[in-house]
């Protein structure tokens, strides 16, 4: 292969050559590249699978800038995980004993590749996705807030007031009756969220992305592995819960899809009564927040979401996942 070859292009379309991963096994020790080199997924970052004579790595390519000081809070809440033996993704250290490297403007993490299963809708692996969940919470309940990440995927009511504008700066790539059926949608869930008071509800570090793929699982059908922890924050940890309720419920076949919520739930098994009562709306605000992500994809997120979260909202909704 030349060195000049392009293995894929970054999230900003700038390509990443065959010798940028070379630079960056070099500064990593990993050793000399085997044929095998792949884009793996990943929404946010890019992430390529490397094999070298040394093993099997990861490459992720960091998409939104992040300082230092919030790199360092990242392993440093990593280490709080490793003490009480919960599985999480660690960076390996570079030849200046770094956990990060910068080339070309772009900041580059390495991980270990862990082997392992995809998430598969198999009981055990939906109760132990929202057990790990609880642990997670539990362990981080007392952790303070740094240095804030570059975006938040939680449909805080700022959150979702910012993807309302980014719609109306767009509004001529959408349609007046999808646009008319999002505001619907985002008056009524504001309307149900201005009655409810939330200040009371407990926080934690919450990990901002926990849906079933960003963990691993091994043959027993445990969590092996935390991964993709650049969104942590502090924030209201139903937010979590609600997320990885919601990718359950939409994600899995029409006669499971409440038996497998029901599953996670079970498996969290930490929930208080006010955060039950208030569970249904939470899993409306994030499926809002996935109708207003993305201007090109809107109508089909209004087809999956809309009736979901209208459902949510009404009386018979209200006590859905109790």
């Amino acid at each position: 292969m030349s060195n000049q070859q392009i293995i894929t292009k970054d999230k900003y379309g700038q390509p990443i050559l065959l010798e940028d991963i070379q630079k960056v096994c070099n500064e990593y020790n990993l050793g000399r590249i085997k044929q095998k080199i792949s884009l793996l997924g990943g929404s946010t970052n890019t992430n390529i699978y490397l094999e070298t004579l040394k093993g099997k790595f990861v490459l992720r390519y960091i998409t939104f800038p992040v300082s230092k000081e919030r790199i360092f809070y990242i392993e440093d809440t990593v280490k709080c995980l490793k003490k009480v033996n919960l599985p999480v993704q660690s960076t390996i250290r570079n030849k200046m004993g770094d956990c990060y490297f910068i080339d070309k403007n772009r900041m580059v993490q390495v991980f270990p590749f862990i082997e392992g299963s995809k998430f598969s809708f198999l009981p055990n692996q939906i109760k132990s996705f929202g057990k790990t969940l609880s642990q997670f919470h539990h362990t981080l309940s007392d952790r303070i807030q740094g240095p804030q990440p570059g975006y938040k995927n939680h449909p805080s009511e700022e959150n979702l007031e910012k993807k309302l504008k980014n719609l109306y700066k767009k509004r001529n790539r959408i349609s007046k009756t999808a646009l008319s059926r999002v505001e619907s949608l985002y008056y009524h869930v504001n309307q149900q969220w201005a009655k409810e008071s939330i200040d009371h509800l407990p926080q934690s570090i919450i990990h901002d992305d926990w849906h079933p793929w960003n963990l691993i699982y091994d043959n027993q059908e445990q969590v092996s592995c935390i991964l993709d922890l650049d969104g942590i924050q502090r924030e209201i940890r139903l937010y979590d819960v609600a997320y990885g309720l919601y990718h359950i419920y939409m994600n899995a076949s029409s006669h499971d899809k409440k038996a497998y919520a029901d599953l996670f739930v079970e498996g969290y098994s930490d929930l208080i009564f006010e955060e039950k009562k208030l569970l249904p709306l939470f899993v409306a605000k994030v499926g809002l927040f996935f109708v207003m992500k993305s201007a090109s994809n809107i109508e089909k997120q209004l087809t999956d979401n809309e009736s979901f979260i209208q459902f949510l909202i009404s009386e018979k909704g209200k006590d859905f996942f109790e």
